[in-house]
């Protein structure tokens, strides 16, 4: 099946690595890659995930009144199952993380 992708669409996933990666091009010293706390990461990610859904079903609720169009919907939707896949493949790479440190021997 194929996909529109947009130049809005591509745009916010650009945007949203650049926030991952600390700015186009950014790299962390290590004095600021020690300050970087895991748990503050996958927090903030999965705020991220959260506040990309509640948006992207905010303007599918507007898209059902009329008072936005449907190529917003459709931007907004694709967004919303880009963020999701993404969250998803996270989660299964944690998961996948633990199992293998749980079956180390010690």
């Amino acid at each position: 099946m194929d996909k529109l992708i947009t130049t809005g669409l591509v745009n916010n996933a650009y945007g949203s690595s650049s926030k991952l990666q600390g700015g186009a091009g950014a790299i962390a010293s290590p004095e600021e890659a020690a300050g970087v706390n895991f748990a503050e990461l996958v927090r903030n990610a999965a705020q991220n995930t959260v506040t990309t859904v509640r948006e992207a079903e905010q303007v599918q609720q507007a898209g059902l009144v009329g008072e936005v169009s449907a190529q917003q919907v459709v931007e907004a939707t694709m967004e919303m199952e880009t963020t999701l896949r993404l969250a998803v493949s996270v989660r299964d790479r944690l998961v996948e993380a633990y199992q293998q440190i749980m079956q180390m021997p010690i």
